[in-house]
């Protein structure tokens, strides 16, 4: 079965330009977090992950770490932000997006800058067959052609 998952983008924060004030929109996703192995879930509660392409690993922002109390990773990694480097545990968390549940691989973020969590590329977006970005008409199409 063929899944589509369809989301407009979001305003991620206003941008100060020299002569406007302007919007800035991004491709955001909302997902439920869940670990079924420990019925432990952040429902009726979404996270915001933010499509970002050049994220080589999930990051799952700190404000969710009591999701995370009784798991234990399966892994650690450094991360570079900026200019700092941290090294994070890494967990097997499943996101439900849109009622279909999808298996990623992701760091618990200690002090992420930004509000959103961070979808990357590693077990993350690289599990869906197709990702489309119309900034034109500002969403984004994630397609699994053979369903989950």
């Amino acid at each position: 079965m063929r899944i589509e998952i369809e989301e407009k983008y979001r305003i991620q924060s206003n941008v100060l330009s020299k002569t406007k004030c302007s919007k800035s929109y991004f491709p955001i996703i909302p997902a439920i977090i869940t670990f079924p192995k420990y019925n432990v879930t952040s429902y009726p509660f979404s996270e915001s992950f933010i499509f970002d392409s050049g994220a080589s690993i999930s990051v799952i922002h700190q404000r969710n770490k009591k999701l995370f109390e009784n798991i234990e990773p399966f892994d650690t990694t450094p991360l570079i932000f900026g200019n700092s480097r941290t090294k994070l545990n890494v967990y097997k968390v499943t996101l439900r997006i849109q009622g279909y549940d999808f298996e990623i691989v992701a760091a618990l973020a200690n002090d992420l800058k930004i509000n959103y969590s961070l979808l990357g590329y590693y077990k993350g977006y690289e599990t869906f067959d197709l990702i489309v970005m119309n900034n034109k008409l500002k969403k984004t199409k994630l397609i699994n052609k053979y369903g989950v």
